[in-house]
């Protein structure tokens, strides 16, 4: 299977709101203390969406992957499954035979009790009817190897979707990481241009959280609501 679509990292358009804010708070003059204070201020926001972008690109690689894992996995769970069917169609038309190999053996055996014990005809309806039984032991074998083979079957299927969900839960996790670095990268932007302290606050929360985010889905933790 080919790999998802990366969750894109908006960047470069960030970056970019950011420095032209940073080049008009630098031009606005250089003499005065606050000015300095605001261009260092862009310059923080400026390298802290960089560590951001590091971090979300870090979680939509790690997102893909895991979704690649569980596109895997399901795909084993579905071919199990058709190998189930298989197995089932095989046990089924096993027993269908195993029935009509029955219902010879019990005509040849009937036949040979109307004739005279001694008879040749006897005998071999005796034979027949033996024949057809030991094919029915044979053709009983194979049924409940089918049916063991399906249950197995069945066991994977059951196993490979578990693992699937498993790894999709995983993914939740780094896909929440990348969109809270994706808001924080935004905001930050915003915070450059109307050079608003609040907006930048909430930005680095967001940040923040994911980091957290990311940190937590390397140490296999899962959301507690669904994403």
């Amino acid at each position: 299977n080919p790999m998802p679509d990366e969750i894109e990292v908006p960047l470069e358009q960030s970056q970019e709101h950011i420095e032209k804010a940073h080049e008009e708070n630098h031009g606005e003059g250089h003499g005065e203390a606050g000015e300095k204070g605001k261009n260092s201020w862009t310059r923080f926001i400026a390298v802290a969406t960089a560590i951001l972008a590091v971090v979300a690109a870090i979680g939509a690689l790690k997102s893909g992957l895991l979704v690649n894992e569980a596109l895997l996995a399901k795909n084993d769970a579905l071919l199990q499954k058709s190998e189930q069917v298989k197995y089932l169609t095989d046990k089924s038309d096993s027993y269908n035979y195993y029935q009509a190999e029955g219902l010879k053996s019990l005509i040849y055996q009937t036949a040979a009790q109307a004739l005279p014990p001694g008879s040749v005809v006897a005998q071999d309806d005796r034979k027949q009817s033996a024949h057809y039984k030991d094919k029915q032991d044979e053709i009983k074998k194979k049924a409940d190897e089918s049916d063991v083979k399906s249950r197995e079957a069945e066991e994977k299927a059951v196993k490979d979707n578990e693992e699937s969900a498993k790894f999709m839960e995983k993914h939740h996790m780094f896909a929440f990481s990348v969109s809270l670095c994706q808001i924080a990268i935004a905001l930050s932007a915003i915070a450059a241009l109307t050079r608003s302290r609040r907006v930048w606050f909430l930005g680095l929360a967001s940040g923040l959280a994911g980091v957290a985010a990311l940190v937590g889905g390397f140490l296999g933790l899962h959301l507690p609501f669904a994403f």
